[in-house]
């Protein structure tokens, strides 16, 4: 009597915890799992919450401006008064601007800046992460493609490059998902030069640009190492 061959038990990924992140003014995005699609896994939610983040970024981009613009003010009118001249008004002006300016502080704390900064610097390497097991999960299975062990078959060759083919334009496709990278971090420039951290952020630049897809991929290390540095020295 055969034995029963026994099937390989593939563990399923289910999401470790629900991703969020705290923005000023007490927002807080959280991402949302999409049950039609089955459990959510953890790379689905960070999509989910990139979503969110982008339009929720432009919506707080003016407030962020006129921040900008009321610190600029305090500190050319403070320049002006240094040599106490009696300007009318400017006083008074620098007292209601430097009023607003704390009211608005309150809501645009630099703490609060901070952790905003972190969490979407944060939220981003992590897509990234996702994105590079993707792409190395695809070019494992094109690497197990074996041609020439399907000489003499031409229905096991043709299957075969087919499937070489497909993760080939997998990978094209994959590279696509970059695309939103580059104006999040347009979005937040802003907050970075409002919380005067010294922050240069990397560019997308090197790696969408790579002559092939291995060589992106590498740069893409560098780069994901490069921001977790600039994660950690945020206060």
């Amino acid at each position: 009597m055969s034995a029963t061959p026994q099937m390989p038990c593939v563990s399923a990924s289910i999401a470790s915890s629900i991703p969020s992140i705290s923005l000023p003014m007490g927002i807080q995005l959280q991402a949302i799992a999409d049950l039609s699609k089955g459990p959510p896994t953890d790379c689905a939610l960070l999509h989910n919450l990139m979503v969110q983040l982008m339009p929720t970024l432009a919506g707080l981009n003016c407030i962020i401006k006129i921040l900008g613009v009321i610190g600029a003010l305090e500190k050319m009118l403070t320049g002006l008064l240094k040599p106490i001249p009696d300007f009318s008004g400017v006083g008074g002006v620098l007292t209601a601007i430097g009023q607003m300016s704390e009211c608005l502080s309150i809501v645009l704390g630099p703490a609060a800046v901070f952790q905003t900064i972190k969490d979407i610097l944060s939220l981003i390497i992590s897509f990234l992460l996702c994105f590079v097991q993707a792409m190395e999960s695809i070019l494992n299975f094109q690497a197990g493609i074996d041609l020439n062990a399907a000489q003499g078959n031409p229905a096991l060759l043709q299957s075969l490059q087919c499937a070489s083919d497909n993760a080939q334009a997998s990978m094209q496709g994959m590279m696509m998902a970059l695309a939103p990278i580059e104006p999040l971090f347009a979005m937040v420039q802003p907050l970075i030069e409002l919380s005067q951290l010294p922050i240069q952020l990397p560019s997308l630049g090197q790696v969408t640009g790579a002559q092939n897809i291995e060589e992106g991929l590498e740069q893409l290390g560098a780069m994901l190492t490069q921001m977790k540095q600039i994660v950690a020295d945020i206060p």
